[in-house]
Protein backbone atom coordinates (compact mmCIF):
# COMPACT_ATOMS: atom_id res chain seq x y z
CA UNK A 1 0.00 0.00 0.00
CA UNK A 2 2.70 2.31 0.82
CA UNK A 3 5.19 1.65 -2.09
CA UNK A 4 1.76 2.53 -4.56
CA UNK A 5 1.37 6.07 -2.53
CA UNK A 6 5.06 6.50 -3.06
CA UNK A 7 5.23 5.82 -6.94
CA UNK A 8 1.58 7.85 -7.64
CA UNK A 9 3.87 10.94 -5.24
CA UNK A 10 6.97 10.05 -7.23
CA UNK A 11 4.96 10.51 -10.42
CA UNK A 12 -1.98 0.34 40.50
CA UNK A 13 -0.30 3.67 41.06
CA UNK A 14 0.18 4.74 37.86
CA UNK A 15 1.64 7.83 39.04
CA UNK A 16 4.29 10.06 36.67
CA UNK A 17 7.79 10.83 38.41
CA UNK A 18 9.02 14.06 36.76
CA UNK A 19 12.88 14.10 35.95
CA UNK A 20 14.63 17.32 36.97
CA UNK A 21 12.75 17.65 40.77
CA UNK A 22 13.63 21.46 40.76
CA UNK A 23 11.14 22.21 37.69
CA UNK A 24 7.60 23.08 38.28
CA UNK A 25 5.88 19.67 37.40
CA UNK A 26 3.90 20.86 34.79
CA UNK A 27 6.48 23.04 32.51
CA UNK A 28 7.52 20.49 30.04
CA UNK A 29 10.01 22.98 28.23
CA UNK A 30 12.94 20.35 27.39
CA UNK A 31 15.19 22.87 29.67
CA UNK A 32 16.96 20.33 32.01
CA UNK A 33 20.27 21.94 31.83
CA UNK A 34 21.84 18.66 29.87
CA UNK A 35 25.00 19.00 28.50
CA UNK A 36 23.94 17.77 25.12
CA UNK A 37 24.55 20.02 21.76
CA UNK A 38 20.84 20.39 21.41
CA UNK A 39 20.93 21.06 25.26
CA UNK A 40 23.05 24.33 24.58
CA UNK A 41 21.39 25.62 21.45
CA UNK A 42 18.01 25.05 22.25
CA UNK A 43 15.58 27.92 21.95
CA UNK A 44 12.73 29.08 23.85
CA UNK A 45 10.21 27.20 21.91
CA UNK A 46 9.80 24.82 23.61
CA UNK A 47 8.49 25.98 26.59
CA UNK A 48 4.82 25.42 27.78
CA UNK A 49 4.97 22.25 26.17
CA UNK A 50 1.74 21.48 29.04
CA UNK A 51 -1.13 21.97 26.64
CA UNK A 52 0.86 18.95 24.31
CA UNK A 53 -0.68 16.33 22.45
CA UNK A 54 -0.36 13.83 20.69
CA UNK A 55 -2.34 13.16 17.25
CA UNK A 56 -2.51 9.98 14.97
CA UNK A 57 -5.21 11.58 13.09
CA UNK A 58 -3.32 11.97 9.69
CA UNK A 59 -1.23 8.56 10.87
CA UNK A 60 -0.51 6.57 7.36
CA UNK A 61 -2.76 9.27 5.48
CA UNK A 62 -2.25 10.36 2.03
CA UNK A 63 0.71 9.73 -0.29
CA UNK A 64 4.53 10.63 0.70
CA UNK A 65 7.31 11.73 -1.31
CA UNK A 66 11.04 10.51 -1.51
CA UNK A 67 13.49 12.66 0.25
CA UNK A 68 16.10 13.24 -2.84
CA UNK A 69 16.46 9.42 -2.72
CA UNK A 70 14.96 6.68 -4.83
CA UNK A 71 14.55 3.51 -2.41
CA UNK A 72 14.30 5.57 1.03
CA UNK A 73 11.06 3.78 1.46
CA UNK A 74 12.35 0.62 1.46
CA UNK A 75 15.44 1.67 3.64
CA UNK A 76 13.17 2.87 6.39
CA UNK A 77 11.23 -0.44 6.17
CA UNK A 78 7.97 0.46 5.81
CA UNK A 79 6.93 -1.87 3.19
CA UNK A 80 8.53 -4.71 5.35
CA UNK A 81 6.71 -6.96 6.90
CA UNK A 82 7.74 -7.72 11.12
CA UNK A 83 8.44 -10.96 12.23
CA UNK A 84 5.84 -11.06 15.27
CA UNK A 85 8.29 -12.63 17.28
CA UNK A 86 7.83 -10.91 21.05
CA UNK A 87 11.03 -10.30 23.23
CA UNK A 88 11.53 -12.81 25.35
CA UNK A 89 15.41 -13.77 26.48
CA UNK A 90 16.33 -15.83 29.02
CA UNK A 91 15.93 -13.55 32.65
CA UNK A 92 18.98 -12.82 33.75
CA UNK A 93 19.19 -13.08 37.86
CA UNK A 94 19.07 -9.27 38.09
CA UNK A 95 15.20 -9.16 36.79
CA UNK A 96 12.99 -6.93 39.08
CA UNK A 97 10.86 -8.97 41.70
CA UNK A 98 7.35 -9.94 40.81
CA UNK A 99 6.50 -7.93 43.53
CA UNK A 100 8.23 -4.58 42.93
CA UNK A 101 6.85 -1.66 40.38
CA UNK A 102 7.57 -1.80 36.57
CA UNK A 103 9.16 1.61 36.06
CA UNK A 104 7.92 2.90 32.29
CA UNK A 105 10.03 5.69 31.16
CA UNK A 106 8.58 8.19 28.50
CA UNK A 107 10.05 10.53 25.62
CA UNK A 108 9.65 13.98 25.93
CA UNK A 109 6.73 14.17 23.35
CA UNK A 110 4.71 12.01 25.63
CA UNK A 111 5.30 13.82 28.58
CA UNK A 112 3.36 16.50 28.48
CA UNK A 113 0.48 16.96 31.68
CA UNK A 114 -2.55 16.78 29.07
CA UNK A 115 -1.10 13.38 28.37
CA UNK A 116 -1.37 12.26 31.75
CA UNK A 117 -5.00 9.83 31.34
CA UNK A 118 -3.39 8.53 28.14
CA UNK A 119 0.21 7.22 30.11
CA UNK A 120 -2.18 6.52 33.10
CA UNK A 121 -4.32 4.24 30.90
CA UNK A 122 -1.50 2.36 29.58
CA UNK A 123 0.42 2.27 33.68
CA UNK A 124 -3.39 0.49 34.19
CA UNK A 125 -2.71 -2.12 31.49
CA UNK A 126 0.50 -3.22 32.74
CA UNK A 127 -0.92 -3.75 36.26
CA UNK A 128 -3.79 -5.88 34.30
CA UNK A 129 -1.01 -8.01 32.54
CA UNK A 130 0.91 -8.83 35.40
CA UNK A 131 -0.69 -8.09 38.54
CA UNK A 132 2.36 -5.23 39.05
CA UNK A 133 1.95 -1.47 40.17
CA UNK A 134 3.72 0.90 37.23
CA UNK A 135 5.44 4.18 37.55
CA UNK A 136 5.53 5.96 34.99
CA UNK A 137 8.83 8.38 34.75
CA UNK A 138 7.94 11.05 32.62
CA UNK A 139 11.39 13.45 30.97
CA UNK A 140 12.52 16.30 29.65
CA UNK A 141 15.59 14.95 27.56
CA UNK A 142 15.59 12.66 25.08
CA UNK A 143 18.82 10.86 25.85
CA UNK A 144 17.50 10.90 29.76
CA UNK A 145 14.65 8.43 28.60
CA UNK A 146 17.10 6.47 26.35
CA UNK A 147 19.45 6.29 29.30
CA UNK A 148 16.85 4.70 31.91
CA UNK A 149 16.00 1.74 30.13
CA UNK A 150 19.33 0.95 29.04
CA UNK A 151 20.68 1.20 32.62
CA UNK A 152 17.44 -0.43 33.82
CA UNK A 153 16.08 2.12 35.95
CA UNK A 154 13.04 1.72 34.23
CA UNK A 155 11.68 -1.81 32.79
CA UNK A 156 9.50 -0.49 29.78
CA UNK A 157 9.85 2.48 27.65
CA UNK A 158 8.08 3.71 24.21
CA UNK A 159 10.65 5.33 22.27
CA UNK A 160 11.26 6.73 19.01
CA UNK A 161 12.72 3.93 16.19
CA UNK A 162 15.76 5.75 16.43
CA UNK A 163 15.92 6.28 20.31
CA UNK A 164 15.35 2.53 20.45
CA UNK A 165 18.54 1.23 18.18
CA UNK A 166 20.45 3.44 20.72
CA UNK A 167 19.20 2.74 23.49
CA UNK A 168 20.00 -1.65 22.23
CA UNK A 169 23.30 -0.51 21.21
CA UNK A 170 23.91 0.54 25.05
CA UNK A 171 22.68 -2.65 26.50
CA UNK A 172 21.51 -5.55 24.05
CA UNK A 173 19.09 -6.64 26.82
CA UNK A 174 16.99 -3.96 25.45
CA UNK A 175 14.13 -5.55 23.02
CA UNK A 176 11.53 -4.01 21.43
CA UNK A 177 8.57 -5.78 22.20
CA UNK A 178 5.50 -4.26 20.25
CA UNK A 179 4.01 -1.31 18.49
CA UNK A 180 0.71 0.30 17.24
CA UNK A 181 -0.48 -1.06 13.99
CA UNK A 182 -1.25 -0.04 10.46
CA UNK A 183 -5.15 0.86 9.40
CA UNK A 184 -5.47 -2.47 8.44
CA UNK A 185 -3.86 -4.28 11.99
CA UNK A 186 -0.76 -5.14 10.81
CA UNK A 187 2.96 -4.09 9.97
CA UNK A 188 2.96 -2.87 6.41
CA UNK A 189 1.81 0.29 7.47
CA UNK A 190 3.08 1.04 10.31
CA UNK A 191 4.74 4.48 9.82
CA UNK A 192 4.53 7.81 10.41
CA UNK A 193 6.13 10.91 8.33
CA UNK A 194 9.38 12.76 9.21
CA UNK A 195 9.12 16.24 7.04
CA UNK A 196 11.73 18.93 6.12
CA UNK A 197 10.08 22.33 6.07
CA UNK A 198 10.47 25.75 5.10
CA UNK A 199 8.16 28.68 5.59
CA UNK A 200 5.87 29.63 3.01
CA UNK A 201 6.90 33.05 2.21
CA UNK A 202 10.57 31.36 1.29
CA UNK A 203 9.34 28.71 -0.54
CA UNK A 204 10.47 29.68 -3.75
CA UNK A 205 13.87 29.43 -2.98
CA UNK A 206 13.29 26.19 -3.02
CA UNK A 207 11.47 25.53 -5.98
CA UNK A 208 12.40 22.78 -8.57
CA UNK A 209 10.09 22.63 -11.88
CA UNK A 210 6.81 21.91 -10.39
CA UNK A 211 7.76 20.73 -7.14
CA UNK A 212 10.71 21.06 -4.57
CA UNK A 213 13.99 20.01 -3.24
CA UNK A 214 16.53 20.29 -0.71
CA UNK A 215 19.60 21.57 -2.96
CA UNK A 216 19.37 25.06 -1.22
CA UNK A 217 19.57 24.23 2.21
CA UNK A 218 22.84 24.59 2.67
CA UNK A 219 24.00 27.55 4.17
CA UNK A 220 20.68 28.10 5.78
CA UNK A 221 19.62 27.81 9.56
CA UNK A 222 18.32 24.58 10.42
CA UNK A 223 16.44 23.17 13.42
CA UNK A 224 16.08 19.55 14.63
CA UNK A 225 14.16 18.03 17.05
CA UNK A 226 17.02 16.14 19.33
CA UNK A 227 19.60 14.26 17.62
CA UNK A 228 18.31 11.04 18.95
CA UNK A 229 15.02 11.74 17.57
CA UNK A 230 14.17 9.52 15.21
CA UNK A 231 11.82 11.49 12.73
CA UNK A 232 13.02 14.80 13.71
CA UNK A 233 16.99 13.84 12.98
CA UNK A 234 17.77 10.49 11.73
CA UNK A 235 15.64 9.79 8.37
CA UNK A 236 16.00 13.84 7.39
CA UNK A 237 19.52 13.94 8.29
CA UNK A 238 20.41 10.80 6.29
CA UNK A 239 18.15 12.33 3.20
CA UNK A 240 20.58 15.56 3.50
CA UNK A 241 23.75 13.27 3.64
CA UNK A 242 22.57 11.49 0.41
CA UNK A 243 21.33 14.84 -1.60
CA UNK A 244 25.06 16.58 -1.06
CA UNK A 245 27.19 13.35 -0.86
CA UNK A 246 28.08 14.08 2.76
CA UNK A 247 30.55 11.68 4.49
CA UNK A 248 28.36 12.19 7.83
CA UNK A 249 25.42 13.40 9.77
CA UNK A 250 28.25 14.75 11.52
CA UNK A 251 28.68 18.00 10.16
CA UNK A 252 24.85 18.36 10.63
CA UNK A 253 24.78 18.76 14.01
CA UNK A 254 26.88 22.09 14.55
CA UNK A 255 26.43 25.49 12.43
CA UNK A 256 29.76 26.44 10.12
CA UNK A 257 30.29 23.57 8.38
CA UNK A 258 26.96 22.61 6.12
CA UNK A 259 24.21 25.05 7.79
CA UNK A 260 24.71 28.21 8.79
CA UNK A 261 23.24 27.82 12.48
CA UNK A 262 21.69 24.11 14.32
CA UNK A 263 18.94 24.85 16.71
CA UNK A 264 17.48 22.15 18.27
CA UNK A 265 13.54 22.03 19.35
CA UNK A 266 13.79 18.85 21.92
CA UNK A 267 10.23 18.75 20.75
CA UNK A 268 8.43 18.33 17.40
CA UNK A 269 6.33 21.08 18.68
CA UNK A 270 9.73 23.30 19.81
CA UNK A 271 11.50 22.15 16.03
CA UNK A 272 8.27 23.74 13.92
CA UNK A 273 8.08 26.93 16.12
CA UNK A 274 11.43 27.53 15.43
CA UNK A 275 10.64 27.64 12.21
CA UNK A 276 7.21 29.32 11.94
CA UNK A 277 8.91 32.21 14.15
CA UNK A 278 11.88 32.98 12.15
CA UNK A 279 14.83 31.18 14.40
CA UNK A 280 15.31 28.47 11.90
CA UNK A 281 14.85 28.80 7.98
CA UNK A 282 14.57 25.25 7.57
CA UNK A 283 12.88 22.47 10.12
CA UNK A 284 12.63 19.13 10.19
CA UNK A 285 9.47 17.51 12.38
CA UNK A 286 6.86 14.87 11.98
CA UNK A 287 3.65 14.73 11.60
CA UNK A 288 1.95 13.10 14.61
CA UNK A 289 3.05 15.42 17.41
CA UNK A 290 2.57 18.66 15.40
CA UNK A 291 -0.56 18.06 13.49
CA UNK A 292 -3.65 18.53 16.01
CA UNK A 293 -1.89 22.52 15.81
CA UNK A 294 -2.33 23.03 12.36
CA UNK A 295 -4.81 23.36 9.33
CA UNK A 296 -3.83 22.09 6.14
CA UNK A 297 -4.66 24.48 3.86
CA UNK A 298 -3.43 23.23 0.16
CA UNK A 299 -2.47 20.31 -1.45
CA UNK A 300 -2.64 16.37 -0.14
CA UNK A 301 -1.77 15.90 3.70
CA UNK A 302 2.03 14.70 4.20
CA UNK A 303 3.10 14.73 0.32
CA UNK A 304 5.81 17.68 -0.78
CA UNK A 305 4.42 20.97 -2.10
CA UNK A 306 1.37 20.97 0.92
CA UNK A 307 0.94 23.83 2.65
CA UNK A 308 -0.25 24.05 6.65
CA UNK A 309 -0.68 26.94 8.82
CA UNK A 310 -0.85 27.20 12.56
CA UNK A 311 -4.68 27.12 13.78
CA UNK A 312 -5.71 30.53 15.08
CA UNK A 313 -6.34 29.11 18.13
CA UNK A 314 -3.39 27.35 18.37
CA UNK A 315 -2.31 26.06 22.06
CA UNK A 316 1.15 26.55 23.51
CA UNK A 317 3.37 26.00 22.39
CA UNK A 318 2.06 27.30 18.43
CA UNK A 319 0.15 30.18 20.33
CA UNK A 320 2.97 32.37 19.32
CA UNK A 321 3.46 31.50 15.70
CA UNK A 322 -0.67 31.43 15.21
CA UNK A 323 -1.58 32.08 11.83
CA UNK A 324 1.81 31.27 10.30
CA UNK A 325 2.50 29.11 7.83
CA UNK A 326 4.79 26.45 5.92
CA UNK A 327 5.55 24.30 2.83
CA UNK A 328 6.92 20.49 2.85
CA UNK A 329 9.79 20.46 0.52
CA UNK A 330 10.54 16.59 1.65
CA UNK A 331 9.01 13.87 3.40
CA UNK A 332 9.69 10.14 4.46
CA UNK A 333 7.74 7.64 6.27
CA UNK A 334 8.93 5.93 9.51
CA UNK A 335 8.76 3.18 11.25
CA UNK A 336 6.58 3.51 14.19
CA UNK A 337 8.00 3.49 17.72
CA UNK A 338 8.10 0.50 19.88
CA UNK A 339 7.52 -0.03 23.41
CA UNK A 340 10.20 -2.30 24.49
CA UNK A 341 11.92 -3.82 27.85
CA UNK A 342 15.01 -4.35 29.47
CA UNK A 343 15.17 -8.05 29.60
CA UNK A 344 17.26 -8.49 32.50
CA UNK A 345 15.14 -5.76 34.66
CA UNK A 346 11.92 -7.74 33.81
CA UNK A 347 10.91 -11.60 34.00
CA UNK A 348 10.47 -13.52 30.83
CA UNK A 349 6.89 -14.42 32.14
CA UNK A 350 6.11 -10.65 32.89
CA UNK A 351 7.25 -9.68 29.54
CA UNK A 352 5.06 -12.39 28.37
CA UNK A 353 1.70 -11.54 29.86
CA UNK A 354 2.31 -8.06 29.16
CA UNK A 355 2.90 -8.49 25.48
CA UNK A 356 -0.28 -10.90 25.05
CA UNK A 357 -2.31 -8.47 26.86
CA UNK A 358 -1.13 -5.47 25.19
CA UNK A 359 -1.91 -7.14 21.98
CA UNK A 360 -5.06 -8.78 22.68
CA UNK A 361 -8.80 -7.28 21.60
CA UNK A 362 -9.55 -6.01 24.55
CA UNK A 363 -6.57 -3.32 25.02
CA UNK A 364 -7.49 -2.58 21.09
CA UNK A 365 -10.87 -1.95 22.43
CA UNK A 366 -9.69 0.59 24.82
CA UNK A 367 -11.11 4.16 24.46
CA UNK A 368 -8.49 5.35 26.71
CA UNK A 369 -5.56 3.96 24.71
CA UNK A 370 -6.86 4.06 21.48
CA UNK A 371 -8.93 7.56 21.74
CA UNK A 372 -11.83 8.24 19.14
CA UNK A 373 -9.89 10.72 16.46
CA UNK A 374 -13.31 12.68 16.39
CA UNK A 375 -13.45 13.19 20.42
CA UNK A 376 -11.96 16.68 20.52
CA UNK A 377 -12.22 16.43 23.98
CA UNK A 378 -10.07 13.29 24.61
CA UNK A 379 -6.07 13.50 24.13
CA UNK A 380 -4.29 10.63 23.90
CA UNK A 381 -0.69 9.27 22.89
CA UNK A 382 -2.76 6.38 19.93
CA UNK A 383 -5.46 6.82 18.15
CA UNK A 384 -7.97 4.50 16.96
CA UNK A 385 -7.72 5.02 13.12
CA UNK A 386 -9.86 2.19 12.30
CA UNK A 387 -11.47 -0.96 13.71
CA UNK A 388 -8.42 -2.71 12.76
CA UNK A 389 -6.04 -0.79 14.85
CA UNK A 390 -4.61 -2.65 17.55
CA UNK A 391 -1.07 -3.28 19.12
CA UNK A 392 1.24 -5.79 17.15
CA UNK A 393 4.01 -7.68 17.94
CA UNK A 394 7.79 -7.19 16.60
CA UNK A 395 11.19 -8.19 17.23
CA UNK A 396 14.64 -6.01 17.18
CA UNK A 397 15.27 -6.59 13.41
CA UNK A 398 11.97 -4.82 12.45
CA UNK A 399 14.08 -2.02 13.35
CA UNK A 400 17.46 -3.10 11.12
CA UNK A 401 16.23 -0.79 8.45
CA UNK A 402 16.78 2.31 11.07
CA UNK A 403 19.83 0.99 11.58
CA UNK A 404 21.30 0.82 8.31
CA UNK A 405 20.70 4.91 8.10
CA UNK A 406 23.64 5.03 9.86
CA UNK A 407 25.29 2.32 8.08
Amino acid sequence: LLKAQLDKQNGGTNKDVAQNQNKDKENQSGENGDESEEGKTRKKSDKNMNNYRISRRNFIKGSAAMMAMGAFAAMTGCTASGSGAAAGSDTSAGASSSSEPITMVWLPDNSASDLTASREAIGAAITAACGREATLMTTTDYNVAIEAIASGNAQMALLGAEGYVQANKKNDAVQAAFTNSDEEGGLDGACYYSRICVRKEDAEEYRDGSTYALTNLKGKSFSFVSATSTSGFKVPSAAIVSEFGLESADVLLEGGSFFSEVLFGNSHAGSCVNLLSGDADAAAFDDVDVDMYLDLVEGEANTVGAVYKAKDDAEAPLDSVRGNEFVIIGITPVLNAPFCFNNDAISEDDRKSIVAYFCSDEVAGNGDIFVDPEDESKKGIFEKDSEKTCFVEVDDAWYDPIRKLSA
